[in-house]
């Protein structure tokens, strides 16, 4: 018997589980727009972009709305600035009792 050629539309709703697609078999080009929400995004932790308010409406000019950087008040983790880093944060400012913050370098506080 011939093998017949599987098309989407005989793929019931909801049969196929994260387990039967191959790592990196889904590409940007398959995801519709708006199909990935925040939501499914967070991850609880910063990735480098941090969490901004005022005017983050999508309409600003060059992406350049995000007029304030928000921050915790405390430094929960172990942190370490390497010397060829540039760091900032507003205070007030406490270090947890059980947390190390290295500089590496130079340090100012303004």
């Amino acid at each position: 018997m011939a093998i017949r050629k599987i098309i989407s539309r005989s793929i019931g709703v909801d049969v196929i589980a994260a387990e039967d697609i191959a790592a990196n078999a889904i590409s940007t080009a398959e995801i519709q727009n708006g199909a990935v929400t925040a939501a499914k995004l967070d991850s609880g932790i910063s990735l480098g972009g941090g969490y901004y308010q005022g005017e983050t409406t999508a309409g600003s000019v060059a992406n350049k709305g995000h007029i304030f950087r928000v921050h915790e008040q405390q430094l929960d983790t172990d942190v370490t600035i390497a010397s060829t880093d540039n760091a900032l944060a507003a205070g007030p400012l406490t270090i947890a009792s059980t947390v190390t913050l290295t500089v590496s370098g130079n340090l100012t506080i303004v």
